[in-house]
């Protein structure tokens, strides 16, 4: 198992390199998408060796969604009660954290005397 998920990240990440570094306008996931299915082309022994890995992970994927509605649906009451103040109060910390990240950008850029992306 361990393995197959070492090779399904390093095909992410390597993806995620040739996007950012070559300036491409693919998504690295989709090139990591793109570069598994080559390796799986050039390497189809391999492929038999990752389907019992592939299998539960895409049998399992729709647990990553279950605990945000989960989540929702036991706090309903709450979220009655107080829905107008967590809308107010996530609008709010959203626009906080952009307004912070702004100035620490400015001043880190400030600091090491980047003042433009070249």
């Amino acid at each position: 198992m361990i393995p197959t998920l070492l090779l399904l990240l390093g095909c992410q990440l390597a993806g995620e390199i040739l996007s950012r570094g070559l300036h491409l306008p693919l998504p690295g996931a989709v090139l990591g998408m793109i570069l598994m299915l080559g390796l799986m082309l050039a390497l189809p022994r391999r492929v038999d060796g990752m389907r019992p890995v592939i299998v539960v992970l895409l049998a399992n994927l729709s647990l990553m969604y279950i605990p945000a509605g989960t989540g929702l649906i036991a706090f309903v009451a709450e979220l009655k009660r107080d829905g107008l103040a967590l809308a107010v109060l996530l609008v709010a910390s959203t626009a906080a954290s952009l307004i912070v990240g702004a100035w620490t950008f400015g001043a880190v850029a400030r600091l090491t005397g980047n003042r433009g992306v070249e």
